[in-house]
């Protein structure tokens, strides 16, 4: 008995061995009869991994930029972030009297810096403007040289940069630290360097290489210049923060939203009385800062449509098993007569299925990281440079390209494999396994997979249409201005370390220089640009007050534009005139209002002598122009107010800087004309965010064509997933029914019997899948009315549109229709002798 253990463990051992071998042979003669069949091979392999690959790269892209946490903080799940920015005094009541967090540190940015090396060469930069506790909230520790500490109440003329400037701009040399730099022309210190991979709190948005304390001059820093740490009105912080120890979110968001309110009845806010809660607190760990509770709603309607997708291609090449499996039912029926059990031919089977999912997950690796490539290439083409998208196939989408892989495997070849092992041997023996013995049943496990998968094919050609439709609507509309001959650049003169009289000398007289040069019909200057082109456009959200009128405190969108703008950019002048000269004197109070604005606030009145007030300043309205569309036009024109470009504008620039618009004549190149220009005045000002207005347009307007390619290809992509699946099930009716056929046309049927005979399936299956789509769809519509409610405001779109309704169904069974109406055709040409002489 003792040696009972060895002889079971020499046979474990041995069975063991027995298995591996047949694993190997079975993957060796799946692998043969793959290579055998390479038109099946090929198109299942392209299928499924067309499918793993934008599923993978979905789920990668949401776990990297949605769901991803900050890098470089310490347990960024802790930290959480006000969802609008607050004023700085608003941020100092927050942080002593809430009695809410352990530590709130607020910041300001992204703000651009121009860093002045010790070589001398010049670099624009981003950064931020932070509080001493930022990094102590954060959890940063200094990878060399320190930080800011909590309560430092002055600066010592110190910055800190980051691990990535330091490395770019100082080789990763150890005397970076004390090294002193100027920034905007002022002489500043290193003091610090960040660990490597932080950019900041919120990196996605605003990645950054330099942080200088809130308590700087504004010599070096122009937004910290005026009122800006005691205006309550500014609200241009951002608070992050984490809440005491036991703390709910509700609960604090109740009592901040109880100081704000008590903040705004203090400095006599306009909106003071609206019911809206005035703070949301957000993960503040998290790149994109979405509350739990909404990111279902935000990410739903994506995850559904590659869902669907990857089902789709999941069922379609169950179908094409399903025929493999009827095709070789004879060699199932021989191998089982000799012995072979059901269970190893399921095996058999299924590491064929497995085979092909293999196949399917090396095109689904390339197809997401060709997609992932693509996208970082469109992302640096359209975003801002401080921007950080990063969108790369790691770890995270290997492993989830083995689960597909082996899921979707399993999933799509079990079935036909239990299916193609209860065959019956005698009846495949005495047929030779010809495709048309038995009875043909309609209700068959073929054809509820295709039923399903012509559904699923309409759920995703409405969803995806329905986003067709909004992205068609915002590309065709017309942006309100001529952007032939037109060229835009930018220029920063306080941040290349002019003072503030001498920029305002500078760009007074800039436009008539530049209207001088050969070549230029047109110019001017701008602190912002129109809507959705480069740069942004600089949100005033100043709160307007109409005298006699029952709107009050509305929050409209402003732009500071300077003498000629609306002529230099052929914006149409309505009523009235537009801003002259004389209009940026420092008294004048005279403004522009678009055709948007004098139709909402004074419907049937003449806009022009009208008078607006913010509380502070009363202007007379002395012109309407028409209205700038942006170029993603998904909604319709806003209001807008243009003010004149009075010479304190320029004190403060915005984070473009100053714009200059330049009109040319055909063929010249209005950049380089300038450029020469400002290099006669002083070769230390720098141009930037230069180019045609043209190629701004066109620049974005890719991005709208990329997303149409995009759910124009999920869409086509799914019709021919089910034209497929329609027609081998039309062909596969035709092998079987080819007996019956024969006798049917030896009996005298005639050419549309037999068409009718072999459409009849294919258009039920039509008609009963168009219901069951219809009604899927529909239920999804309603799980998802909230994210489409919103995202039909802004297309303009609407789920029940009847060229949703009626035109998806047509076109999908239309190609139904031709899918079904191809293999038919093959049974006009049955020859009725031949086809009674094989039975």
């Amino acid at each position: 008995m003792a040696l009972d253990p060895d002889r079971g463990l020499a046979f474990d051992n041995f069975g063991s061995t027995v298995l591996h071998v047949q694993v190997f042979h079975d993957v060796r003669y799946g692998a043969r009869m793959l290579w055998r069949s390479p038109g099946f091979t090929l198109a299942a392999t392209v299928c499924l991994g067309i499918g793993i690959g934008l599923t993978v790269s979905m789920l990668s892209q949401i776990q990297s930029l949605v769901l991803g946490e900050v890098p470089g903080v310490r347990q960024p799940s802790g930290l959480v972030t006000f969802q609008e920015p607050v004023a700085y005094p608003d941020y100092e009541e927050y942080r002593d009297h809430s009695g809410q967090f352990d530590a709130l540190a607020a910041y300001m940015g992204p703000v651009p810096f121009v860093l002045t090396r010790p070589d001398g060469a010049r670099e624009r930069l981003w950064g931020q403007l932070v509080t001493t506790d930022y990094f102590s909230v954060l959890g940063v520790d200094a990878h060399a040289g320190r930080l800011p500490a909590p309560g430092e109440k002055t600066w010592d003329g110190s910055a800190v940069i980051s691990y990535r400037l330091w490395q770019s701009a100082f080789g990763g040399e150890g005397g970076a630290i004390g090294r002193a730099v100027r920034l905007n022309g002022q002489p500043v210190t290193i003091a610090g360097i960040t660990p490597d991979r932080f950019l900041g709190a919120s990196p996605m948005l605003g990645a950054v290489d330099l942080w200088i304390p809130v308590t700087a001059t504004s010599a070096v820093a122009p937004e910290l210049g005026g009122d800006t740490l005691r205006d309550h009105l500014r609200q241009e912080f951002r608070a992050i923060g984490r809440l005491r120890r036991a703390v709910p979110t509700g609960q604090a968001e109740i009592a901040l939203d109880t100081i704000a309110r008590r903040l705004e009845q203090v400095h006599h806010d306009p909106d003071r009385d609206r019911p809206e809660r005035r703070v949301t607190l957000l993960p503040g760990g998290r790149l994109l800062p979405i509350p739990d509770q909404d990111l279902p709603r935000a990410l739903g309607f994506s995850l559904l449509l590659v869902g669907l997708i990857l089902f789709m291609a999941c069922v379609n090449i169950a179908t094409m098993l399903l025929a493999r499996g009827a095709a070789r039912q004879r060699e199932i029926a021989v191998r089982l007569a000799l012995g072979a059990g059901r269970g190893r031919l399921v095996r058999q089977l299924l590491t064929e299925s497995l085979l092909v999912a293999a196949l399917g997950g090396i095109v689904g690796t390339l197809f997401a990281i060709w997609r992932d490539v693509s996208t970082r290439s469109m992302v640096r083409t359209l975003l801002p440079s401080y921007m950080n998208v990063d969108v790369r196939f790691d770890w995270y989408g290997a492993l989830l390209v083995v689960l597909f892989t082996v899921g979707t495997g399993v999933l799509f070849g079990l079935a036909p494999a239990l299916q193609a092992a209860r065959a019956d041997v005698w009846l495949s023996l005495r047929t030779g396994g010809t495709p048309g013995a038995g009875a043909y049943r309609w209700f068959n496990l073929r054809n509820v997979l295709v039923l399903q998968q012509v559904a699923a094919s309409l759920m995703l050609l409405l969803l995806s249409g329905f986003v067709l439709l909004g992205l068609g609507n915002a590309t065709a509309v017309d942006i309100g201005f001529d952007a032939r001959n037109l060229h835009v650049m930018s220029v920063d003169p306080v941040r290349d370390g002019y003072t503030v009289p001498r920029t305002q000398a500078l760009l007074a007289d800039l436009p008539d220089r530049l209207r001088r040069l050969p070549g230029v019909t047109a110019a001017c200057l701008t602190t912002s640009t129109p809507a959705s082109l480069i740069g942004g456009e600089s949100l005033m959200a100043t709160k307007m007050e109409f005298l006699g009128g029952p709107r009050q405190g509305r929050r409209l969108r402003g732009s500071r534009v300077g003498a000629g703008f609306f002529e230099t950019l052929g914006i149409a002048l309505l009523q009235g005139r537009a801003l002259r000269r004389e209009d940026e004197r420092a008294d004048a109070r005279t403004v522009v209002v678009n055709e948007a604005m004098a139709r909402n606030e004074w419907p049937g009145k003449r806009a022009v002598g009208q008078v607006l007030d913010t509380g502070t300043e009363r202007y007379e309205v002395v012109g309407v122009v028409r209205n700038i569309r942006p170029v993603f036009a998904f909604d319709a024109a806003s209001s807008q107010v243009y003010f004149a470009a009075s010479p304190g504008a320029f004190a403060r620039p915005s984070g473009s800087g100053v714009t200059l618009f330049v009109r040319t004549g055909p063929g010249v190149d209005g950049v380089a004309a300038v450029r020469r220009e400002l290099a006669t005045i002083d070769r230390t000002l720098t141009l930037f965010n230069t180019g045609s207005m043209a190629e701004q347009v066109d620049r974005m307007l890719y991005l709208m064509r990329v997303v149409t390619a995009i759910y124009g290809g999920v869409g086509v992509f799914g019709l021919l997933l089910a034209s497929i699946g329609l027609g081998g099930v039309t062909a596969h009716a035709v092998a079987r029914r080819t007996h019956e056929i024969g006798i049917r046309v030896a009996l005298g049927a005639t050419r549309g019997d037999v068409l009718r005979l072999v459409l009849t399936e294919g258009v039920a299956i039509i008609g009963v899948a168009t219901a069951l789509g219809l009604a899927a769809a529909f239920a999804t519509l309603q799980a998802l009315r909230s994210f489409l409610e919103a995202l039909a405001a802004v297309t303009k779109t609407s789920t029940s549109d009847p060229l949703l309704i009626i035109g998806a169904p047509a076109l999908l069974a239309a190609l139904a229709l031709v899918a079904c109406y191809l293999p038919a055709r093959r049974a006009l040409r049955i020859n009725p002798v031949e086809a009674l002489r094989a039975e």
